[in-house]
């Protein structure tokens, strides 16, 4: 172990040029996927916090006595499906249609609360759920209409799954141009040194003292490209972050990034088991047809 590990880590030195030019292959792959993978976690972000908006508001009948009202709220409250729920009293919405109406408020100010309907805001579980709920809440005796934005449902609910599948696409390619160009990079440096590699078969050298340096090798070659990725993609995305919410803030803007610090332990271990994998699995691959003697 202690013979595979210092041959590993000189053989970083011997071959500086590898050095350089796999951790800049490694670290190029590593920035675009984490482009990406930071462009669909907010993505992602954003189309949850647009889930949280209340999605259903549920009319009663205006002429509803107060038990009709505590019992059809009983069955909302009861149900397994809803996530949020808040009731609207008729004092309420009057005040409310009179913001809707602005500076032409004056014209319910005659009208009593009593006119206006009671009406419950619901946000459900999954955006999956709304259409048989409208359905099954419309059918309930003395639920008057059910507003709920459709469209914007549909919408949210189709580009969320059109993000998840484009996320895994997005994701996997780069993992392979990595891949595909370090390995092929690692081959060039193993090629140089196959008459050392035959020398040490011909004299009793076992598989495993031969490629495991060069495994160890390729994980530190990994590793340090992934550390290099990840202070570049953690800085830019700081300075991206801070711009953007400051411009946000400003221009009442709902979406937003989420912060880097929430993120950042999860990316630094998704870069180091991808630079750490792709640089022992290409290194394993480089090396393989130079031990058959």
């Amino acid at each position: 172990m202690k013979y595979i590990f210092r041959e590993g880590i000189l053989n970083v030195f011997r071959n500086k040029l590898m050095f350089f030019a796999c951790s800049a292959i490694l670290t190029t792959a590593l920035i675009v996927l984490g482009i990406f993978m930071l462009l669909i976690i907010n993505i992602e972000s954003n189309i949850e916090m647009l889930k949280e908006i209340p999605q259903i508001q549920v009319y009663c009948r205006h002429d509803l006595s107060d038990e009709e009202v505590s019992s059809l709220e009983g069955v909302l409250r009861g149900d397994p499906e809803i996530r949020e729920f808040t009731p609207v009293s008729k004092q309420e919405a009057l005040e409310k249609a009179k913001e809707l109406l602005e500076g032409n408020g004056d014209l319910v100010d005659g009208l009593d609360a009593d006119f206006m309907p009671i009406s419950f805001i619901i946000a459900m579980n999954s955006t999956d759920l709304v259409d048989d709920y409208v359905q099954k809440m419309s059918e309930l005796d003395g639920v008057e209409k059910i507003h709920y934005p459709k469209k914007t449902i549909d919408t949210i609910t189709a580009f969320s799954n059109i993000v998840k599948v484009l996320g895994a696409v997005l994701i996997i390619i780069p993992m392979l141009f990595a891949f595909f160009i370090m390995s092929n990079t690692i081959k060039l440096a193993v090629a140089e040194r196959k008459t050392e590699i035959g020398i040490m078969r011909y004299i009793g050298a076992t598989e495993q003292l031969i490629k495991w340096p060069f495994v160890v090798e390729g994980v530190i070659i990994g590793l340090i490209g992934a550390a290099i990725a990840y202070m570049i993609t953690g800085h830019g995305y700081s300075i991206a972050e801070n711009s953007y919410n400051a411009l946000v803030f400003e221009g009442g803007n709902p979406f937003k990034l989420i912060k880097i610090g929430s993120i950042s332990t999860t990316l630094l271990l998704i870069y180091s088991i991808i630079g750490a994998g792709v640089g022992a699995v290409g290194s394993l691959q480089s090396i393989r047809k130079y031990l058959r003697v």
